[in-house]
């Protein structure tokens, strides 16, 4: 059974465009769990089937369909019936693309109700862009991404407002990542049981508190690794118990490995 370490995989990004991020894999049947991003994510079907549940809805998508998911939004993007599947991902930054959208700025946040794009000619964009990206073509990419960026089905959508209670829990658990207070003792701070605090969390913000605890440390791991850390220290400022579980979360939540995303390229590359 192939590995997340066996699959094909190339994570682009460069200092000079700080607010695109490009992922490539291939031949992959690795399945992430629900996570989020803060970037606004958009994904290329190059090979095979992927099944997407992107804010309850479930979307089967096919070689040349486009998938957009909105920042925040919870999704999964997993293999059908665990056959292969290669596909492009784009991340772009969120301040980057409301400051292009200055009709939708006003309202904070982005929401794409149909993120299914079947169109020819935006999926020929976008693997020009790839291609374009991976040839150190950077000067001629930002006024394409612009006008890809423009010509997706996005709306403006005012920022959500969470009950007290998961506020006050998130900004708990992010206050140290490192050693976030437990279930037990937040439900006893806020007098609640612990299910009633879990529940009222994901109905608020789709997640459990434990898996949204995860997502703020990759995301910081992955700040980190970009920064040039090592992958020891990443795990240990993360707040991971140790090497062997900061990977396995890892892979669950990216479907790649803590080395793969900090060096760009799988460890199939490296032979």
């Amino acid at each position: 059974m192939p590995t997340p370490r066996t699959v094909p995989q190339t994570f682009w990004r460069s200092p000079r465009l700080p607010w695109v991020e490009l992922r490539s894999t291939w031949q992959s049947r690795q399945a992430y769990k629900r996570h989020t991003h803060p970037q606004l994510s958009l994904g290329a079907i190059v090979e095979g089937g992927t099944r997407c549940v992107c804010d309850g809805q479930e979307y089967l998508l096919e070689p040349g369909d486009l998938i957009v998911i909105a920042p925040d939004a919870p999704h999964s993007c997993n293999p059908i019936a665990g056959r292969p599947r290669s596909y492009h991902m784009l991340w772009l930054d969120k301040a980057w693309c409301l400051s292009h959208l200055p009709e939708l700025a006003a309202g904070g946040s982005l929401s794409c109700p149909q993120p299914v794009v079947r169109d020819p000619q935006r999926f020929h964009q976008v693997i020009q862009l790839v291609e374009q990206l991976y040839r150190g073509e950077e000067q001629a990419v930002t006024q394409p991404l612009i006008d890809l960026l423009q010509a997706l089905p996005l709306q403006s959508e005012p920022l959500g407002t969470m009950r007290s209670t998961s506020q006050k829990l998130s900004e708990r658990l992010l206050t140290n990542l490192a050693a976030p207070p437990t279930l037990d003792a937040l439900a006893a701070e806020f007098c609640l049981r612990k299910e009633t605090l879990i529940r009222t969390f994901k109905q608020d913000t789709g997640l459990t508190p434990g898996s949204f605890l995860n997502m703020a440390r990759i995301e910081q791991a992955r700040a980190r690794l970009r920064a040039g850390d090592t992958l020891a220290d990443v795990g240990y400022q993360t707040g991971f118990a140790d090497q062997s579980h900061f990977h396995k979360t890892f892979v669950n939540y990216t479907a790649a490995t803590p080395r793969q995303y900090a060096t760009g390229r799988s460890i199939s590359d490296n032979k």
